[in-house]
């Protein structure tokens, strides 16, 4: 059973990988290094206002190590069909989970480390504590996501304890406290009952395989929903067959709608215009783009940086749209259309100029509520305005052209 899970594994990351490539494409790469490099900004001038005298630090170390805690789930790889094909060795899938809760609590410890020393630098400020004290957090961290890890092995199967099943003790009240009694107390301590949960989860562990059965229908139903969140996450960039779109009405948007002239010059305008408003594929990367750079915008005070973090964002929101330019191609009847190819075109680029202006006039509202500066607001607008028409009127037909 352990090979049959390396096999997956090795299938799995297979997979990822080639994911991967189409999310840290130059573009995003270049959007990265700008989001690290603002929010770093942020952080490092927001620690120059802080003090040890900060009542509020403690707490907030404790609220964001039990945050931390929570990401990384266990990763058991089961598919559908288990449930027939496995059943015979049931007994046997200790091993094969034992497998994969190795797995899931490295990736796992791999993000508890990058938070812990994401945070050094806040502790060190509001609390100058000794690096061995920082250090029993993370081993703290660690320990506790290993027993959480062991608990959702236990999940697997059929445990009926509903004290194990409540997540808001095992999951946030416990974690709070010992992190608290840690940080606040004695780290020592703290590690001392880390410590004592996770041997109890794995005795459970241990205990509940020899004597009860695997729940499959729960076991397959999580990793199902783990894997659709990553899935989802893949398909912001890229098409993921995993991920089918769906359409919603919102009558709220009718009047949207309304504006559009029923022309046959008009057609493709208003399908694109109705397919972004109801359909959730582009409208989700639109909504999910335009409010990740007004959040970054809140937190950097550069005037330069505001300006090209803007410019970054309205370049990448309209390049991700160019492949909605052929949304609706696989719909035989808009092959029947009296409609030329350039009216096409110039429906694409209208609905795409107004996409982007409401992006640009958020994103100017945001730097001028954040910053009170109208100055870098108006811009900030000004700019981004031109990298539209530069982009639609330029840009984008000769990328519609090389596809």
């Amino acid at each position: 059973m352990t090979n049959l899970f390396s096999q997956r594994l090795k299938k799995h990351l297979s997979e990822m990988a080639r994911y991967l490539r189409y999310v840290f494409n130059d573009h995003f790469v270049i959007a990265l290094m700008f989001m690290v490099g603002g929010l770093g900004l942020g952080y490092s001038n927001g620690l120059k206002q802080l003090s040890v005298d900060v009542w509020w630090a403690p707490y907030t170390v404790v609220a964001v190590l039990t945050v931390i805690l929570q990401l990384g789930r266990l990763a058991t790889l089961m598919e559908d069909a288990d449930v027939v094909f496995l059943l015979p060795r049931e007994h046997s899938m200790h091993a094969y989970l034992t497998k994969s809760k190795t797995y899931s609590a490295v990736m796992a410890g791999l993000i508890q480390l990058l938070g812990w020393f994401i945070l050094i630098p806040f502790v060190r400020v509001t609390n100058p504590i000794s690096w061995p004290m920082l250090i029993g957090l993370l081993v703290i961290q660690l320990v506790l996501k290993y027993g959480l890890m062991e608990r959702e092995v236990v999940l697997r199967y059929q445990y009926q304890h509903r004290l194990i099943r409540n997540g808001l003790i095992f999951k946030v009240i416990l974690p709070v406290a010992i992190i608290a009694l840690a940080y606040l107390v004695n780290v020592w301590l703290g590690l001392l009952l880390a410590i004592i949960f996770t041997v109890g989860m794995h005795a459970i562990s241990y205990k509940r395989w020899q004597g009860v059965q695997i729940d499959w229908k729960r076991a397959i139903q999580l990793e199902n929903n783990r894997m659709l969140g990553i899935y989802r996450f893949f398909n912001l960039f890229t098409n993921v067959p995993s991920i089918t779109g769906s359409v919603k009405r919102r009558r709220y948007l009718d009047f949207v709608l309304a504006r559009i002239q029923p022309t046959c010059a008009n057609t493709y305008r208003y399908l694109f215009s109705r397919g972004i408003l109801r359909g959730s594929e582009f409208s989700n990367l639109y909504l999910r783009l335009t409010l990740l750079g007004m959040a970054l915008l809140i937190f950097i005070d550069q005037q330069w940086l505001v300006l090209a973090l803007a410019v970054l964002f309205i370049y990448l929101i309209g390049f991700q749209l160019i492949p909605f330019y052929f949304h609706f191609d696989d719909n035989v009847f808009t092959h029947l259309y009296p409609v030329t190819e350039k009216q096409k075109i110039a429906g694409f680029n209208r609905t795409t100029t107004i996409a982007l202006v409401a992006t640009a006039i958020l994103f100017s509202l945001t730097v001028l509520i954040a910053r009170l500066d109208w100055q870098t607001a108006a811009l900030s607008l000004v700019i981004e305005l031109v990298e539209i028409f530069l982009l639609v009127r330029f840009y984008m037909p000769t990328r519609l052209r090389k596809k």
